[in-house]
């Protein structure tokens, strides 16, 4: 791997953990992490993102998730500082109504009521079933709903909806796009990003097997493996 920084950023309800599986397979001599759980509001996180460059250099950027539509939304608007850019888990084409409206009704319950992130029905939405009752991923994920807290996920999902299309501008963007899809993801559908990869210009698809959502949990060795040869 070349010395280039690489930002990992996380996704909605995750810290470093969600990427601490997958930093133990690489060795990236500047690998920077974006705290987007200190963030409230969309500015914040891309601030936050910002201040994680130096003048004159250019970095990798790699996104998990919520984290995807930031470094996407970042990569587009300072596009001479980026090397390349990685979207795991991520569509770019936005959101739709159906999924701004869901948004909705699950702030007013959060607000309304109790969250509860140790709830298997919760965590069925992003773990592979093969993956339910492993520590690494759905204990990892629970603790991290815990100590986050409600508070932080209604702040991500409300700074981070509605999500505009963006495929139009990575189509004309100048660097290299790769988008890391899980073919088992009932969140982010494999067969719409193999179609959103066709349209693009300059993008790489990797597809991830026996895995959903949370992929870099599920499957770091798959996701590590895919950054070495974006990072190479």
């Amino acid at each position: 791997m070349d010395s280039t920084p690489v930002l990992f950023l996380p996704g909605t309800l995750c810290d470093e953990r969600i990427w601490l599986p997958v930093w133990r397979q690489l060795s990236i001599t500047q690998r920077r992490y974006v705290p987007l759980q200190w963030a409230t509001c969309l500015e914040d996180m891309l601030a936050l993102t910002g201040d994680r460059v130096l003048d004159g250099e250019k970095v990798h950027l790699v996104g998990f998730s919520m984290g995807g539509y930031i470094a996407s939304k970042w990569a587009l608007q300072n596009s001479d500082k980026v090397a390349s850019l990685t979207l795991v888990g991520y569509n770019p084409e936005g959101l739709g109504v159906d999924e701004i409206n869901r948004r909705k009704q699950m702030v007013s319950m959060l607000q309304n009521g109790q969250f509860q992130p140790d709830n298997p029905a919760y965590l069925k939405n992003f773990v592979h079933p093969d993956f339910m009752p492993s520590e690494q991923v759905s204990q990892v994920i629970t603790e991290m709903g815990q100590d986050l807290g409600k508070a932080t996920l209604i702040a991500h999902t409300q700074s981070t909806t509605p999500r505009e299309d963006m495929v139009p501008a990575l189509r004309k963007a100048p660097f290299h796009l790769n988008l890391v899809a899980a073919i088992d993801d009932a969140v982010v559908q494999f067969d719409k990003l193999t179609a959103i990869a066709a349209k693009l210009n300059d993008c790489t698809l990797y597809p991830i097997k026996n895995a959903a959502h949370m992929l870099p949990l599920e499957q770091p060795e798959e996701v590590a493996s895919v950054l070495r040869q974006v990072l190479d």
